[in-house]
């Protein structure tokens, strides 16, 4: 991955609900430089800010939808981060014609490479059991550029591998991965996509879906995965190998599901979700006391908020991370992580307390 001088965007994301029901020998990855913070990150055809940010947590009451996403994308254009994340699942749609119609309001120029005010949206395909093959790609990636009103995607992905199979109980399973990725590769030559990826690729799906693709003359330039300060061992050699590969690693749930961002508090009922999140989050955040408190340490050092220790962290391994945001506040405090940078003993102290705290399981997937 190249680096070049320039600034930022983020996004949010909606429900995929309705589509699916430790290394210890390896290294951390490598950390940014440390003026990355003032830099853009070439990836595939993209030059990206250091964070983005995904719509999956926009709410999906009409009444506050609009708003909410407006006043989302006015700070990310104002904090200079353009990259938004979103996919077909994420509301049926709705979230892309969303993302595209604020974007547009905030003053956005969506997928203008080396404009001002330019930003970058990916979406993503749902490899769901009635979806056939490689048409099935095309014919999504059509549909999705329609709802964001583009002629070619900035980036298309792939959501997850094959793995829902409703019949694996009683022997009977048929992956359809390879399909899939000729079928980004259709979409790459028939210039439906600029570049394509994919999400919860581990270090045996991203070497395989690589070679596939590269076979057919497409360069796969990113793989989404969950990563964060609690979801640390279980990604080191997926990133060791998407380094190898020249494949930047996106973050979704980089704040591990609120567990990172300092608004849950064991001896305080009222902040904790409701049940039966509730029982989750308090047994990780029994697990995770070590790393939550050296979190709050630093922050206060920094005088910023734990959410952005956080996020600052993941950019300072390389990773670009994609935060939720749920409206204008919500995404100042994100973005903010843009205006600091971690110290490296902050961050060795980061790695330690990381690898000495309970793994964050709740979210996303197992990677393969």
């Amino acid at each position: 991955m190249k680096y070049t001088a320039i600034t930022i965007v983020s996004f949010t994301f909606t429900s995929v609900t309705a589509f699916f029901p430790g290394f210890p020998g390896y290294a951390p990855p490598k950390a940014a430089q440390s003026n990355f913070l003032s830099e853009q990150i070439e990836v595939g055809t993209m030059s990206l800010s250091p964070l983005g940010f995904g719509t999956l947590n926009l709410p999906l009451d009409k009444t506050q939808d609009d708003a909410n996403a407006l006043d989302v994308m006015k700070t990310a254009r104002a904090k200079g981060v353009n990259f938004i994340d979103t996919a077909e699942a994420y509301g049926f749609g709705k979230s892309e014609s969303l993302t595209s119609w604020a974007a547009e309001e905030a003053g956005f120029t969506i997928g203008a490479a080396g404009v001002e005010d330019g930003c970058y949206i990916a979406t993503k395909f749902a490899p769901v059991p009635w979806r056939p093959g490689a048409e099935s790609v095309v014919q999504a990636c059509q549909a999705s550029a329609q709802r964001l009103g583009v002629d070619s995607i900035d980036l298309y992905q792939i959501h997850w591998p094959d793995i829902i199979q409703p019949l694996k109980s009683i022997g009977i399973e048929k992956r359809k991965d390879e399909q899939y990725w000729d079928g980004l590769a259709q979409c790459y030559h028939q210039g439906l996509a600029k570049n394509v990826g994919v999400s919860n690729y581990g270090p045996t799906m991203i070497k395989r879906a690589h070679k596939a693709l590269a076979d057919r003359g497409v360069p796969l330039v990113s793989n989404q995965i969950n990563f964060s300060l609690v979801r640390y061992q279980s990604s080191l050699e997926t990133i060791k190998v998407c380094e190898e590969l020249g494949i930047q690693v996106l973050a979704y749930f980089p704040l591990g599901n609120g567990l990172l961002a300092g608004k849950y508090d064991l001896n305080d009922k009222s902040t904790l979700p409701t049940f039966p999140k509730s029982i989750t989050m308090k047994k990780y955040l029994k697990g995770s006391q070590t790393l939550l408190q050296e979190v709050q340490t630093i922050a206060t050092t920094n005088n910023v908020s734990c959410a952005q220790v956080s996020l600052n962290w993941i950019m300072k391994k390389g990773v670009i991370p994609i935060p939720g945001c749920r409206n204008g506040a919500h995404a100042l405090d994100n973005f903010a992580s843009l205006d600091f940078v971690l110290s490296e003993e902050e961050v060795e102290r980061l790695d330690v307390a990381s690898m000495n705290s309970m793994e964050f399981s709740s979210g996303g997937f197992e990677l393969e």
